[in-house]
């Protein structure tokens, strides 16, 4: 720590007394090495000037760099937080997804249907709204063989008078399905 003193113009005349309060101390960064001026009464308020640091430098070391889980990039996080994801869009990926979420249904015939089949209608490939079809009509048999995907309108269709329509094209796509696996 070196004195440094600095007056306000080269023509005032300060008292002695009151030259304690002009003077500035000139402090060097533990970390960067960077030279600050800093006046009495804030180098009064430091504990161990020879361990000071810079603000630049604090605010580096209480801050961490941690990969996201979902995204698998890096994101810079305080060490205090207990931040694990980038973002709150990937924090609903990680933490709602999954047997460890309160709204997870164990193990249901659409889930296990959309884990095998694709998310659409065999026979006309509708993807917004699709419905799960038991092939042999057992609502207790949730094997992915006996699970067909259909739109609404065509499963309509298999439990009313027109299921010889799409009846073959279904027999068609559980066979191939079974031929598969």
């Amino acid at each position: 720590m070196r004195l440094q003193v600095q007056f306000l113009s080269r023509r005032s005349r300060i008292h002695p007394d009151r030259l304690n309060n002009i003077m500035k101390y000139e402090l060097k960064c533990s970390k960067c090495q960077t030279s600050f001026l800093r006046w009495k009464h804030e180098v009064s308020r430091i504990k161990d000037i020879s361990v000071y640091t810079c603000k630049p430098c604090k605010a580096e070391q209480a801050r961490i760099t941690k990969t996201c889980p979902v995204c698998k990039k890096n994101f810079i996080s305080f060490k205090t937080e207990k931040k694990t994801t980038c973002s709150y869009a990937c924090s609903n990926k990680h933490f709602r997804v999954g047997k460890g979420n309160g709204n997870w249904k164990q193990d249901t015939y659409r889930s296990t249907c959309f884990l095998y089949h694709k998310k659409k209608c065999i026979i006309c490939d509708e993807s917004k709204i699709v419905a799960v079809h038991h092939y042999n009509e057992n609502h207790n048999d949730n094997r992915p063989e006996n699970l067909v995907p259909l739109c609404p309108t065509h499963h309509h269709y298999v439990h009313s008078g027109y299921r010889n329509e799409v009846q073959p094209i279904i027999d068609a796509y559980v066979k191939n399905f079974i031929t598969e696996l």
